[in-house]
């Protein structure tokens, strides 16, 4: 019997602002344009000496050098049609699908976050490196939070290093749009998100890949939108932890926020204010509470700490 078997391609990106590892930048600054996966890992066999290091720089390469096809983010979601006989028919063609896609990224040097995954995957299995590209759904901005979506979104690495599994998306490390267009610009916390902060932005849809944390899909879409900058810091967000801010709630509104100091500066702006408003900010015992008041007649809440936009909120007011 014959069966079809669609592939969704995944095509999610991230706004974020990065910063450049200057070591592996001089290091693979003179490796040939053109390369295969099995020569790129190579030349990182040679230049790299701990498996840490080769792990990163392969990483660091995919970034730096795959550019995010907006073009084919802007399409609708494209999909892959073939038929199989059997199962060994289906695996043979996935196969010749996730090839062609490796291919063409390093071609191109463009691609979405199938690209970008895939082909990392293909230079982590020529490093020896056990690995797998993980599937699931991804939030970057207010109107994801309690939109939950069907359909996975986004497509990313778990690469294991000392018998150790680290969580890596080339694809977000890799730049950002301003102003409707991406701009590489490498950003090194991508490598290696931490587990404890891994749930703010990814859910994986196979829920080994969850390493034991209980959050359901609709928590995870519940939350608020956390920036890397501020997953970069101390800070730990207390309450709320739902995104959405009620009219009820909206009233008396206290962000309770861990390790919040006065080199904090922080404020916060709404849709419907021009500029940025100072809240009103205690501290007691290692917790900054922060009361904010003028959220009538708007849809959007942002918290705003020493300059950076650190968290996002839903009004429902």
């Amino acid at each position: 019997m014959i069966k079809q078997f669609l592939i969704a391609m995944m095509l999610c990106f991230l706004s974020a602002k990065g910063q450049v590892n200057k070591d592996y930048g001089a290091i693979m600054a003179s490796y040939p344009k053109t390369l295969s996966a099995r020569s790129l890992a190579a030349k990182i066999l040679k230049d790299f000496s701990t498996d840490r290091e080769r792990s990163e720089a392969a990483f660091y390469w995919v970034a730096n050098n795959i550019k995010y096809n907006l073009n084919v983010y802007h399409d609708l979601s494209p999909k892959i049609s073939f038929r199989y006989s059997d199962e060994e028919d289906k695996k043979r063609k996935i196969l010749a699908i996730k090839d062609s896609i490796i291919n063409h990224t390093l071609q191109t040097k463009t691609a979405v976050c199938e690209g970008y995954s895939q082909t990392l995957s293909a230079i982590y299995t020529n490093l020896g490196f056990e690995n797998i590209v993980i599937n699931g759904f991804v939030r970057n901005s207010i109107i994801d939070i309690g939109n939950i979506k069907k359909e996975v979104n986004h497509a990313w690495n778990m690469v294991k290093i000392d018998d150790e599994w680290k969580i890596v998306d080339a694809t977000w490390a890799a730049g950002s749009v301003i102003n409707g267009r991406w701009q590489q610009n490498y950003n090194a916390y991508y490598y290696d998100i931490p587990k404890k902060h891994y749930l703010k932005t990814h859910f994986p849809k196979n829920r080994k890949w969850k390493f034991g944390n209980k959050l359901s899909k609709e928590e995870f879409y519940d939350q608020p939108i956390y920036s890397t900058e501020f997953l970069q810091t101390n800070l730990e967000l207390i309450t709320p932890l739902k995104g959405v801010i009620t009219k009820k709630e909206s009233k008396e509104l206290t962000l309770k926020i861990k390790n919040l100091g006065t080199v904090h500066k922080i404020l916060y702006v709404t849709s419907s204010s021009r500029y940025a408003q100072k809240p009103e900010v205690n501290f007691n015992e290692g917790i900054g509470y922060v009361k904010i008041k003028s959220l009538r007649e708007s849809n959007r809440l942002f918290i705003v700490i020493n300059g950076e936009i650190h968290m996002q909120f839903k009004l429902l007011i």
